[in-house]
């Protein structure tokens, strides 16, 4: 039991333990004799066996020798004893108080350790998902642009298709344009040589006729020719020198 804890007992099973059995009141300076451990003040007991000179305990008779032993000295021994194991306890208790303590310190220390290392964690988390909300945000605009230059390039593949096929119309119809401007080269090549004919003929029967030009005389070379003449092509007669 703790020396600090409480207990109850009566007044009648602790009054004779501290009554002194001469004056009957509390013990003051108890002291207690050897031979039978009966107790009574220091004052009683000695006044006592001084004015009697009596050598026996005042309560049992029982003979103390030649000179009474009295536990006046025993007495504090035991109280000094008594102090010394309190004061035992109570360093024992300071001293797990102070463990206590420490390790309250210890733990609080460790506590707060943790507390700085959930907080480090925590801003190193949000510093995460920061930087994945960037990231995914970063994604997304590059997404986005491929998706834009991805219907750019489809339109520009498209453009660029359509421009081939009307380069290559446009080079069929040039194609064609050449072949008719070949071919025109030719039928004209053809009617001059038709028509330096036709002049020739025409001296030789200038030389034959008055002089005098057919009013159809276009006409008659268009059908010496077998087509009409082309626009801006006019036929002049030129009388021969006689």
């Amino acid at each position: 039991m703790d020396i600090d804890d409480e207990a109850t007992v009566r007044r009648s099973s602790i009054a004779p333990c501290v009554t002194c059995g001469l004056c009957g009141g509390i013990l003051r300076d108890a002291t207690t004799v050897s031979e039978c451990l009966h107790s009574f003040c220091r004052k009683c007991i000695y006044e006592k066996l001084e004015d009697e000179d009596n050598k026996h305990c005042p309560t049992c008779s029982a003979d103390l020798a030649c000179d009474p032993k009295l536990r006046e000295f025993e007495n504090e021994r035991a109280q000094m004893a008594a102090a010394c194991e309190r004061t035992r306890i109570l360093e024992e208790r300071l001293q797990r108080e102070f463990e206590i303590s420490q390790s309250t310190a210890r733990i609080l220390e460790r506590i707060d350790a943790y507390i700085g290392r959930g907080q480090a964690l925590e801003a190193e988390n949000a510093r995460l998902r920061e930087a994945l909300e960037n990231e995914r945000a970063d994604k997304a605009a590059a997404f986005q642009r491929t998706r834009v230059l991805e219907g750019r390039l489809q339109t520009e593949s498209e453009r660029i298709q359509i421009e081939s096929e009307i380069g290559q119309k446009v080079e069929a119809a040039l194609s064609k344009l050449l072949q008719d401007y070949q071919d025109l080269v030719l039928q004209i090549s053809v009617s001059s040589k038709e028509l330096a004919m036709l002049r020739n003929s025409f001296d030789m029967l200038e030389k034959e006729n008055t002089g005098c030009v057919p009013a159809d005389f276009e006409e008659v070379c268009a059908s010496w020719i077998g087509q009409p003449l082309p626009p801006g092509w006019t036929v002049e007669w030129a009388p021969s020198s006689p």
